[in-house]
């Protein structure tokens, strides 16, 4: 199986939970006792998932996924810093994930409060100031303002996960690793890849 083939299955298994999710007929795979068991030896993982702290973007829910199935990052606004870089290298290098996907989301309440601007207070500014290049971006775009900049920020962090050196650009490089941006609609359930 070629590493292209390899990763369509994983993002396949992703969406084919999402599917499931969104239909309200969860499985649930691999929750029980027997699976805490295994993993107890180590983890590994299919995939990495970047999202959102949003409370309602759970993603081993929204893709139906069990116990160390998902090596999951999430920061509000599914931004990416040094720490959450180095999560996903070591994923990525350590675990073996060949697969990331960077997840935002309708209705977020960072990229909402980046439009909003202001004073953000206490470490907020820290969230909200890498939100404010997509937010540039989708000034430029007609539709809807929040929703444009959501889609602009997820393809702006695929794109800073892609180049992140010296490892998450050379894997992307040498086709190690590939790098999907996606977004959850908070109103159907759904997953669509951008």
């Amino acid at each position: 199986m070629t590493k292209k083939a390899g990763v369509n299955q994983m993002l396949k298994k992703l969406l084919d939970g999402n599917q499931r999710c969104s239909a309200c007929e969860p499985q649930h795979p691999r929750q029980d006792a027997r699976r805490r068991k295994e993993l107890t030896k180590g983890q590994k993982p299919f995939a990495v998932v970047v999202g959102c702290s949003d409370s309602r973007i759970a993603p081993e829910i929204i893709f139906d996924q069990g116990l160390g199935d998902i090596f999951v990052v999430r920061v509000a606004g599914n931004i990416v810093d040094n720490v959450a870089l180095g999560s996903i290298e070591y994923a990525v290098e350590h675990l073996g994930c060949k697969l990331v996907v960077v997840l935002g989301h309708g209705k977020c309440g960072a990229v909402t409060a980046a439009i909003e601007g202001g004073e953000a207070p206490g470490h907020i500014e820290a969230v909200l100031k890498p939100i404010r290049p997509a937010i540039r971006k989708a000034q430029k775009l007609d539709g809807d303002l929040v929703d444009n900049a959501i889609r602009c920020n997820v393809d702006l962090v695929a794109k800073k996960i892609k180049t992140a050196k010296p490892i998450l650009s050379e894997m992307v490089e040498k086709g190690e690793v590939e790098v999907i941006p996606a977004y959850y609609d908070i109103n159907t359930g759904k997953v669509d890849i951008l």
